[in-house]
């Protein structure tokens, strides 16, 4: 079993493996393999090399290089990545025959310190499997490689220029790559010195001097090394004779091929398969490592990053905020979470609704509906809707005499509105909401400024989201902090609880408490960018949870999309189109087995939501 086969979801074509290591057996396979020592040493033996990899070290395998780690006694953590060279070669269709060579000791570059922060960012979004996480890492993985072919690989190209190989003329890098890559597809033939400067239109002479100069060893040598290398792999996977392998690997002689292998290997064939037979990855000898969990992950790659962002100079960088909340379930409430919301509809909403209000009534849960009635509404109309509504069984209040707030702001039509509706309900004790369902005015004006739910065409603003989320949010408040919120279910005995985190500033806060312009308002959003990271702890009874995240960011809502149109006053696209725009919340579901403590991460770049909710399976056998 000397080859391994590397698995990944059928969505994802990355593997990342997080773990404290005692042995990974010596194996191979063909896709490329990061492998980055968080803490403590590892000892490595890639093909005919040994290293000790200590902490920050980050070694690539290129793909089909028979190596193994094993920590002897050392203790380390250490992050292995594969990526799917069947995935990326639709990116970079050069990828397997990639060199790239990331490790020399004590590196500390600015390109080896790029490489390695591009890397812990990959490693803490798998990590904290936050929203799209596996889209995001892919994204990254595409940078990853983009940076390692620009600084890392051997025979790289920037256009015409040479960006790694030690020579800058591109034909002489570009020539050595071809004879490179023709020695090792041919290494098994008799291939000569006469055969390539054919195939190079140059003189024996010129090119046995070119490759001495650029490779460093004869052109006998490297064809000796490239037969002996790719010996390894039947010297240790099959019991083939040494002189069958010999001569497969092309080799005239058994004892040519054994001077060589002991050359570069240390040991004869015989010797190297006696030792290193054994230690190969199969069923009676597999891996030994332990998974970290990870809460345990994520501190230590933070621990990591923020060593790197303190030898930053930079002060213009980012701010990124980090908390650690340990929840205690047995803490006596702070105040007692229930809402209640009541709903400002016209006449005009049902016409343009129809049965469709009663449904996004329930959506919102409205405790009460106010019907706003003007002059001119029909009086016949007004009472069949209003006694629809109570047959319902919905409190109906009319009001005649409704003025709409003169100041209008445009944060109504941002996720600051949402922001301030959840803080309004879970900070304040303010239990009573009101809110407009829809802007009035104008259908084809699409943003209005106003305290509503919808705009008047019916595309849904953050703060209908807002609501909706807080329709499922009951309980006991047991913490809180400026940014986050933690409520314990008390509706059943299941361990059950919600998580509600905001990021913004006060600029963001103070959005809707003024007139604030649409271009004002559109800038303060766009300009944050701090990051809020919250972990949370939760002492929990054994057993199997699911865990949802629901996101509200400034991304997707109607604000965002209006300012890619230079804030049109109407919507270009047909109205049967504009319903397809995406102001959904995004949505992650999981389940994760515990035995006595659930561990949740959330990060939030710029403006935004998460609410996190934690529930207990209770057809599930508990954990031993």
């Amino acid at each position: 079993m000397l080859f391994e086969t590397i698995t990944y979801p059928y969505d994802f074509p990355i593997n990342i493996i997080m773990a404290e290591v005692t042995e990974y057996p010596i194996h191979y396979h063909r896709d490329i393999e990061f492998i980055y020592v968080l803490s403590g040493e590892v000892r490595l033996k890639n093909v005919c090399h040994n290293y000790i990899l200590k902490e920050g070290d980050l070694f690539t395998n290129s793909g089909n290089e028979i190596h193994g780690l094993n920590a002897g006694s050392n203790k380390n953590v250490i992050a292995i990545i594969h990526i799917s060279n069947r995935f990326f070669t639709q990116y970079f269709p050069d990828l397997p025959k990639s060199c790239f060579m990331t490790y020399s000791k004590n590196d500390r570059s600015p390109h080896m310190q790029e490489l390695r922060r591009m890397i812990l960012n990959i490693l803490l979004d798998y990590s904290k499997k936050g929203f799209n996480y596996k889209s995001n890492c892919v994204n990254q993985m595409l940078n990853i490689i983009e940076f390692l072919n620009a600084h890392f690989n051997l025979f790289s190209f920037k256009g015409a220029d040479v960006v790694n190989f030690r020579n800058n003329n591109p034909v002489v890098v570009e020539r050595i790559s071809r004879i490179t890559n023709y020695i090792y597809a041919n290494h098994s033939r008799n291939i000569t010195l006469d055969e390539l400067a054919k195939i190079e239109h140059l003189s024996t002479f010129y090119l046995s001097h070119f490759i001495r100069d650029h490779i460093r060893l004869s052109f006998q040598e490297f064809l000796s090394f490239a037969r002996v290398e790719m010996s390894e792999i039947p010297l240790l996977e099959t019991e083939k004779k040494i002189s069958v392998i010999a001569r497969e690997s092309g080799f005239s002689t058994t004892s040519y091929y054994e001077k060589f292998f002991s050359k570069w290997f240390g040991h004869t064939p015989a010797e190297y398969r006696s030792i290193y037979s054994p230690r190969i990855l199969s069923e009676s000898r597999p891996t030994k490592y332990q998974l970290l969990p990870d809460n345990v992950s994520i501190n230590l790659i933070r621990r990591h990053m923020s060593a790197a962002i303190d030898q930053e100079k930079s002060a213009s960088r980012i701010s990124n905020l980090s908390l650690s909340v340990k929840i205690d379930p047995g803490i006596g409430p702070l105040t007692q979470i229930q809402k209640s919301l009541d709903i400002l509809i016209t006449q005009d909403d049902y016409k343009l609704l129809g049965e469709r209000l009663f449904s996004l009534l329930h959506e919102l849960n409205a405790t009460r509906v106010t019907l706003i009635a003007h002059r001119d509404d029909n009086e016949a109309s007004v009472s069949l809707l209003v006694n629809r509504l109570n047959f319902i069984g919905y409190d109906v209040h009319i009001e005649h005499d409704y003025k709409q707030a003169s100041d209008s702001s445009y944060g109504y039509d941002s996720i600051a509105a949402s922001i301030n509706i959840l803080k309004a309900h879970l900070s304040s004790g303010d239990t009573f909401l009101r809110c407009e369902l829809r802007d009035q005015g104008n259908i084809s004006e699409v943003l209005k400024g106003n305290l509503s739910c919808m705009t008047s065409s019916l595309i849904f603003k953050p703060s209908y989201h807002a609501y909706r989320l807080l329709k499922n949010i009951s309980g006991n408040l047991i913490c809180s902090g400026k940014y986050y919120y933690v409520i314990k279910s008390i509706a059943n005995e299941k361990d059950s609880y919600t998580i509600v985190i905001m990021n913004y500033n006060d600029e963001i806060e103070n959005l809707c408490a003024r007139s604030t312009g649409i271009y004002e308002t559109n800038e303060i959003i766009n300009s944050f960018r701090d990051e809020l990271n919250v972990d949370f702890s939760i002492p929990v009874d054994a057993g199997e949870y699911v865990i949802a995240k629901f996101a509200l960011s400034a991304d997707n809502s109607i604000l965002t999309y209006m300012s890619h149109l230079k804030f049109a006053k109407t919507f270009p696209l047909p109205e049967s189109w504009i319903h397809l725009l995406n102001t959904e919340p995004l949505s992650q579901l999981q389940t994760e087995t515990v035995s006595e403590e659930i561990n949740i991460s959330s990060t939030i770049k710029g403006a935004g939501i998460h609410v996190i909710l934690v529930e207990r399976c209770m057809d599930t056998d508990p954990v031993l």
